[in-house]
């Protein structure tokens, strides 16, 4: 039994060094991408399921990465569409800090041309 185990370890360790191998010249590319670039961004014309992922930066240069995902809540009315975002924040500058305090939400509503617009509504 000892040595059948030892043998999966042996295994386990193995595939996890070539999926850290693997990975890491995709992880750094990501990050220089998005250093390069205003961000990604997914399903940009649908305010309901925008996502987006962008490098922060300051005078001082690049101190962070932001990542804004937007999901569609109960609407308070039937003619209303409401969404509420989070913005999860990587932030390295004065040390490796997550921070997940910005949330907020919007309500749409139908306009003449069969699209949505911002409503007053507030969310519930």
């Amino acid at each position: 039994m000892n040595r059948k185990l030892r043998l999966w370890l042996e295994r386990v360790g193995i595939g996890f060094i070539a999926f850290l191998s693997l990975s890491a010249p995709f992880v750094f590319g990501f990050v220089y991408y998005l250093g390069v670039s205003d961000g990604i961004e997914i399903s940009p014309d649908d305010p309901l399921h925008v996502s987006r992922v962008w490098m922060i930066r300051e005078r001082t240069g690049p101190i962070g990465i932001g990542w804004l995902r937007t999901e569609p809540v109960a609407a308070p009315e039937a003619h209303l569409q409401c969404a509420r975002s989070e913005l999860l924040v990587l932030n390295w500058q004065g040390g490796l800090s997550l921070s997940t305090d910005a949330r907020y939400c919007k309500c749409y509503e139908l306009n003449a041309k069969g699209g949505i617009q911002e409503s007053t509504r507030a969310c519930p």
